[in-house]
């Protein structure tokens, strides 16, 4: 097999074999797949192509530019690793492509890339804390943004909170070219206390703060009341509604 040349762009079309012999293919539910990853360092100084290959869900073979050849990572894959190391077409057609295909495309994405900018979206949740009784977790929800670059930094009554109690979740590709992680802050809230997450992004041209307090016994007792005193009018309410619009009914006909 021999990867082609798209015509009019010079852009090499990835390398695709046929699947594995039947005989491999299990019952139901199968994926093969073809991936194809270029790495760069530096801008284009230094480039990495890779080619992997995967039979139900797992990387079989893979190619490497900086090695030459292709390596197999499972049983399966090595006599496609042996046969297609010996088609020195092939090879010099997947060398090729670190010019024809990174290097290229590099050139029409990046500029995008690098000037794209999507300020993220800010929110804060209070969880009650498993583990303990009197502390809480403050989770500062971050997404929506873009470049994935971002500093998160928590802070209690204007000083910052640091230490065993912050940590963050990884970065996570909500697959639209932008990003979502979390901060967490384990604390024991007092009254009158004050948290913000602040968020520093390149999209923003100031940080965007946002803050939280904890509600007081009073302050929630006070909510209740008024939630139950609502649900209880209602109740009065609706039969002395229903039987008005029921006798004005009567009394039209």
């Amino acid at each position: 097999h021999r990867a082609f040349k798209e015509a009019g762009r010079g852009v090499s079309a990835p390398f695709c074999p046929p699947p594995p012999h039947p005989l491999f293919s299990p019952p139901e539910h199968f994926l093969y797949q073809l991936r194809s990853t270029c790495h760069f360092l530096n801008g284009t100084q230094r480039i990495q192509y890779e080619q992997s290959y995967f039979w139900g869900q797992q990387e079989t073979v893979r190619y490497d530019s900086r090695v030459g050849k292709f390596e197999a990572l499972t049983e399966l894959g090595r006599l496609d690793a042996e046969q297609w190391n010996q088609d020195g077409d092939l090879l010099h057609s997947l060398k090729a492509d670190v010019d024809g295909f990174c290097r290229h495309n590099y050139g029409n994405t990046q500029p995008v890339a690098r000037d794209r900018r999507v300020e993220p979206i800010v929110t804060i949740t209070p969880l009650d804390h498993p583990a303990t009784f009197h502390n809480i977790l403050l989770i500062c929800n971050v997404g929506g943004f873009f470049p994935p670059n971002i500093k998160i930094k928590w802070f209690k009554n204007g000083e910052e909170e640091e230490g065993s109690q912050v940590w963050s979740t990884d970065l996570i590709r909500n697959g639209d070219w932008t990003f979502q992680t979390e901060a967490m802050l384990e604390t024991q809230p007092a009254r009158g206390d004050v948290y913000t997450c602040q968020v520093d992004h390149a999209s923003l041209k100031e940080s965007i703060m946002v803050q939280w307090e904890p509600q007081s016994d009073a302050a929630r007792s006070k909510m209740w009341t008024g939630i139950v005193g609502f649900v209880l009018g209602l109740v009065f309410v609706a039969p002395g509604v229903f039987l008005c619009v029921k006798n004005k009914k009567v009394h039209m006909n």
